[in-house]
């Protein structure tokens, strides 16, 4: 063959090549390799943990006030066994022991590992992700490990998924729910005292060598912004798959301060914000500062508005701040761990140039 028919004809066959490749037929059979399991009947899951909650009750159990409210010098690593009821709406988590399993999520037992045990459990999963996710203001630790497991369930997420239960929450008594400013305050300083420990974390189980995909809710982002930016600055790069942000009460000029240190660690940022969220607005008036969950455009981050998509769901999202488990998020996030381009995804539109986010979550 001629080297000018060489040029003509190598070109085509790598186009055909590539459109082959990229067919319908083998997009689908890449994502049925990928979900093992079709999530679709009553199951019970491993949830792991990962908590620098004082220990206060049982000790083979995840219900109730099992760990507390301060920070303990040294952190608890576990499984916490989850019933995810089949019959459950999206973004509930209403749980009863003594109801219908398929209607109520319901705790199992739970084992108790030391550090090496929990990484090693990480290490030989059969997925090549795993997802950690770490929760808010005011989460007491059953609720934090409910919650993971749903989103596992709801996203299909076929690796394993740890949440990290840093001291949130308050007394169940009546004055304990009222303080509301008090259990903020105690709240935001235990986050902040939960950097390091978190940073250490990450650390850990990045060397498990699996993609993380790490989603964060609200306060959450005190413990983890910036953890992750003191790795990066340490030399540290591309530890995270996707970081994905929900809601962040963080400080917007904090956060700007922080953004090439989480660009550099990050495959892709995500942030689902939204101007309706009082919760924020809230937070807002207490610190003196705009939160960075308010919408806002940053470089080098997908800033997607969910205000119209922010239906309340059993009370869930009753503050326009719960949104990070529900239906239209967690569609969305599918995509995102999918690695789906914002503009390709599904109800996405672009927003308008003078708008603080780049995109719209369609209603």
């Amino acid at each position: 063959m001629s080297v000018s028919k060489w040029f003509f004809w190598v070109p085509i066959f790598f186009f055909i090549v590539l459109i082959t490749a990229c067919t319908p037929t083998k997009i689908g059979e890449q994502i049925n390799k990928r979900i093992t399991d079709p999530f679709d009947e009553t199951k019970n899951l491993n949830v792991h943990f990962v908590t620098t909650r004082r220990e206060m009750g049982a000790k083979d159990s995840c219900e109730g006030n099992s760990f507390g409210f301060i920070t303990d010098i040294n952190p608890h690593y576990g499984i916490c066994i989850v019933n995810v009821p089949a019959k459950h709406i999206i973004g509930d988590i209403s749980s009863d022991n003594n109801q219908d399993k398929h209607s109520f999520f319901q705790f199992k037992g739970r084992v108790n590992t030391d550090e090496k045990e929990f990484l090693s459990k990480i290490k030989t999963s059969g997925s090549e992700e795993v997802l950690v996710f770490v929760h808010g203001f005011n989460v007491n630790f059953d609720e934090a490990v409910l919650r993971a497991g749903q989103i596992k369930y709801d996203l299909k997420f076929p690796g394993e998924v740890v949440v990290y239960s840093w001291p949130a929450g308050a007394d169940a008594g009546l004055l304990g729910q009222v303080m509301v400013k008090s259990t903020y305050d105690l709240n935001f300083t235990e986050a902040k005292i939960n950097r390091e420990p978190f940073a250490n974390f990450l650390k850990e189980i990045s060397s498990t060598g699996k993609k993380i995909q790490l989603v964060v809710h609200s306060m959450g982002h005190q413990v983890v912004l910036p953890s992750i930016a003191s790795l990066a600055k340490s030399g540290k790069s591309k530890f995270i798959s996707e970081l994905i942000l929900n809601a962040p009460d963080f400080d917007k000029n904090e956060f700007e301060l922080l953004l090439s240190d989480l660009t550099k660690s990050s495959e892709r940022i995500t942030l689902y914000c939204s101007p309706g969220d009082n919760a924020l607005i809230a937070s807002q008036k207490v610190n003196g500062a705009p939160r960075a969950g308010m919408c806002f455009k940053y470089s080098g981050v997908d800033v997607i508005n969910v205000n119209e998509v922010d239906d309340p769901v059993l009370g869930v999202g009753g503050l326009g701040h719960g949104y990070y488990s529900s239906r239209p998020i967690l569609t969305d996030i599918y995509q995102v761990l999918l690695g789906v381009s914002v503009d390709k995804r599904l109800f996405i539109r672009k927003s308008g140039p003078k708008n603080g986010e780049n995109f719209v979550l369609r209603k």
